[in-house]
Parts: structure tokens; C-alpha cells; sequence
């Protein structure tokens, strides 16, 4: 039961995401880079999951300050 609570380290090359799941939880501290609406910038933020289930999650996009917006043929 006590090795359910364990959680393992995994850390994502797409910019600084560090995850730790355990069988009965996960929670991520997100930092990736990410394009929206074709602007570029962070998902910065945390994500608490319980038995899969998404029970906190603050992660917002934070767009660059650079003024380059993708256009759709790019």
C-alpha cells in the first residue's frame, strides 16, 4: 500500500516540465515551450492529478514578449 504513494522523478526535455507519478497521484510542474493562436511562448504552471482525475491545474500560456506572430502558411 505505502509503495502506491511513492512517486518517481521524470524530467521532460520541452523546455523544464518535471513530473512525479505515483500509482495513485501525479503532479506536474509544467514549463514548456508552446505555440497558440501562432504565438510562441510557456505553458508555465502546476497540474495535481488524483486516480487520473485532473483535481488542480493553474498552467497558463505565457506568450513571448518578441512581437513575431506565425502566420497559418508558416
Amino acid at each position: 500500500m505505502i509503495a502506491m504513494l511513492i512517486p518517481m522523478k521524470t524530467q521532460y526535455k520541452d523546455g523544464g516540465t518535471v513530473e512525479y507519478k505515483a500509482v495513485l497521484y501525479s503532479v506536474r510542474k509544467n514549463h514548456s515551450l508552446k505555440t497558440e493562436n501562432y504565438r510562441t511562448g510557456c505553458l508555465i504552471g502546476t497540474e495535481v492529478r488524483i486516480l487520473n482525475l485532473t483535481v488542480y491545474d493553474d498552467s497558463e500560456f505565457v506568450p513571448d514578449n518578441i512581437e513575431h506572430v506565425l502566420s497559418p502558411a508558416e
